[in-house]
């Protein structure tokens, strides 16, 4: 296509001449799916390492005649004290006769299954809660550390947030395998969610790396990546069982992006929004050398550059009531997201068979689930699939309570299924959201529907106390809250493969009509 001396030519014009799958994509796609496949281990990490552990009272008078982990005596601890408590006894003989069954007493001691587990190691006896807590405070780590990563790469760039949070995840992570104290540990779990998670970055570059008609077929090499995490992180726990290893294992990857300094680009479309247009022509025709592509000197001379600073970009388009409304309902659709995945996969101990292989099946199950979101989107653009996937998810957690218990097959088969649609509405979500806003606070307002979404996930791990009221009441509510939130898909434009927006006027008029044909004067502040 060439160009007329003088008329602004649009990023994605230029994008086109490499295609989607060309040298320099594929190079890039490799480096950026790394930050995927950690991502796949860390982000639940505490599923394996604050795993549930058995525990039971220590009866002194009687420890020398138990040989194994589970007591004979049943007349030391009352029924259903789950090990917190004990009968009280003056006598150092073990027999029905030395307790009083009238009188019981707090223990102060206990024997656990696994004496090397976290739960043991920090004495957490009775105290399930800190247990649970590890994988709130990462979540609530999340949200903290998304709010101001996403504003550090539309800041700093896209490609020295991944650089960071990837260093900083291999140092606190890490360090967790050498926390003394469960307040230490705990530290180091916000601190590692906090700022070691560069994801959201790694997302957003790829998302501007390719013209738009590639930009769902990427979804799939980087899913699977993701996948491939989480078998990785199944077989690690199994291979690797005493947690501190484990956690090892995990996070000392994470120390090859310190090479990412070298080997990585920035994203262009990040230099064009801050006015590097020199920076930007000649990344560009790096990547058409690469690419054995040659392009018009004059599509380079006219490449549309915006110059929106540093500091106003965030706010500029939260001026917009237009953009206000869509983000207030991508909010709604990442917390309900959040919670929904995140109480599916908290869940999968409830699951019969073995734990690590079913975790491997989940994660494998992501799959499939994203090949059918690349092609139903491509055929039927993004509002249409999202609303049925909503729904749909709703629909199957309100019928899950009527699978009576006896059919395990038919109950296993409906989590899976959920979590095939889950998958197909997170990832819907996180690309829609990531079209929606324009270049110079994508990053910033993804991040901040990201963060302000982790509610979910911290109110997730609350909902099996709604049982105590009704058994399958925190089903009902994972499926109310879906249902509503498919709804609000009818409050957005339809999109379908669109040139991503480069400013606020862009993002009012994305879904109306083609960006090349919107005037690209800034809105007046």
């Amino acid at each position: 296509m060439a160009s007329n001396e003088g008329e602004s030519v649009h990023l994605d014009v230029v994008l086109e001449k490499f295609g989607g799958f060309s040298r320099y994509n594929i190079q890039a796609m490799i480096l950026i799916s790394f930050a995927f496949f950690n991502n796949g281990m860390h982000c639940i990490n505490y599923v394996m390492v604050a795993e549930e552990t058995p525990y039971r009272c220590k009866i002194e008078q009687c420890e020398s005649q138990i040989k194994v982990f589970e007591s004979p005596y049943n007349f030391t601890t009352p029924h259903n004290s789950r090990g917190c408590y004990k009968y009280t006894s003056d006598s150092e003989e073990c027999s029905p006769n030395s307790f009083n069954i009238s009188s019981v007493e707090p223990c102060n001691e206990w024997i656990y299954k696994k004496k090397d587990s976290f739960v043991a190691e920090f004495n957490l006896a009775c105290q399930d809660w800190k247990r649970t807590f590890v994988g709130t405070v990462h979540s609530i780590g999340l949200m903290c550390g998304l709010f101001f990563q996403g504003i550090l790469s539309d800041r700093i760039g896209r490609k020295a947030a991944i650089i960071i949070a990837g260093l900083a995840a291999a140092l606190f992570g890490i360090s967790k395998s050498f926390a003394t104290t469960y307040l230490s540990y705990i530290v180091l779990e916000w601190f590692e969610a906090t700022f070691g998670e560069n994801c959201s970055p790694a997302f957003i570059l790829g998302v501007e790396l390719v013209h738009g008609d590639y930009r769902l077929h990427q979804q799939i090499f980087f899913c699977v990546m993701a996948a491939l995490g989480g078998v990785l992180f199944s077989l690690a726990a199994y291979i690797v069982p005493y947690w501190r290893d484990f956690v090892q294992v995990i996070y000392a990857p994470s120390l090859l992006f310190i090479l990412y300094y070298f080997v990585m680009d920035e994203s262009v479309r990040w230099l064009l929004s801050k006015g590097k247009k020199e920076q930007a022509t000649k990344l560009l025709l790096k990547i058409a050398k690469i690419n054995k592509t040659k392009l018009d000197e004059k599509l380079l001379v006219n490449i549309r550059c915006e110059d929106n600073g540093t500091n106003s970009a965030l706010l500029s388009t939260l001026k917009s009531k237009i953009v206000i409304k869509r983000f207030l309902t991508c909010l709604i659709w990442w917390t309900s997201c959040t919670f929904i995945s995140f109480g599916l996969v908290v869940n999968i101990d409830s699951l019969a068979g073995n734990k690590y292989l079913n975790f491997a099946i989940m994660s494998l199950s992501d799959i499939p689930a994203s090949v059918a979101m690349v092609f139903i989107l491509k055929r039927f653009k993004r509002k249409k699939p999202l609303l049925i996937s909503f729904l749909t998810a709703g629909v199957l957690c309100l019928l899950h309570p009527l699978v009576p218990r006896e059919y395990l097959w038919l109950s296993t088969g409906v989590y899976f299924l959920g979590r095939f649609v889950s998958t197909f509405t997170f990832g819907t979500v996180y690309i829609y959201t990531s079209e929606l806003f324009p270049t110079y606070s994508r990053n910033s307002m993804h991040a901040l529907c990201s963060a302000i979404g982790r509610i979910g996930s911290i109110v997730a791990p609350m909902t099996p106390l709604l049982t105590i009221y009704m058994e399958s009441l925190p089903t009902i509510l994972f499926g109310s809250i879906s249902i509503v939130a498919g709804l609000t898909t009818l409050l957005v434009p339809d999109l379908d493969n669109e040139p991503l927006p480069d400013n606020v006027l862009e993002a009012e008029k994305i879904g109306s009509y083609p960006l090349t044909n919107i005037s690209d004067k800034k809105t007046e502040e």
